[in-house]
């Protein structure tokens, strides 16, 4: 691990903290999200493409445009629809003008239970947020930004390689 240009002894150490905790906060976020799925019969990734689906002027979407936000392939995306489907969670609609081509909503009523568990989530964290100064809030709003673009850039990185993969055994 390298040090800054002010040759500060702390830098190894904490680089360290923050790849652990990194990790740590990971693996939380992943088993809280379960958790919350599982309570509506769903799974985390079932409640993660509801997420993706419900980005403003997203919705409604295409099968093939959540598999390219999610890298999950179009076989995958096809049964987590199926169930989300099944459960009311969204619905199948055919394009008016392409009929060959199908619409995903989601259907908002039906989340109404879940809401209340993501709110006490997200008011909670806003709570903790209100510890920080204005400068720090955009210190740690411009990791968050970096490191989702990091995510999504690895994220595509496999997805190619998925690709190149299925493309080799052919």
């Amino acid at each position: 691990m390298s040090t800054d240009k002010s040759g500060d002894k702390r830098r190894p150490e904490l680089l360290k903290r923050m790849w652990d905790l990194g990790r740590e906060m990971s693996t939380q976020t992943v088993f809280l999200h379960q958790a919350i799925a599982q309570s509506a019969g769903l799974n985390a990734t079932d409640t993660k493409c509801l997420d993706l689906m419900l980005h403003p002027g997203k919705t409604p979407v295409t099968a093939g445009w959540l598999s390219q936000q999610s890298g999950l392939t179009t076989g995958a995306v096809t049964h987590i629809l199926d169930r989300l489907e099944k459960r009311g969670y969204v619905e199948r609609m055919r394009d008016k003008g392409d009929r060959r081509r199908v619409f995903v909503e989601v259907r908002m009523a039906r989340l109404k239970p879940l809401l209340p568990k993501y709110e006490a989530i997200g008011n909670a964290y806003l709570t903790l947020l209100n510890n920080y100064t204005t400068a720090e809030l955009e210190l740690i709003c411009g990791y968050l930004e970096r490191a989702s673009e990091l995510s999504r850039q690895h994220l595509a990185r496999l997805g190619e390689e998925k690709a190149d993969s299925i493309k080799g055994k052919k």
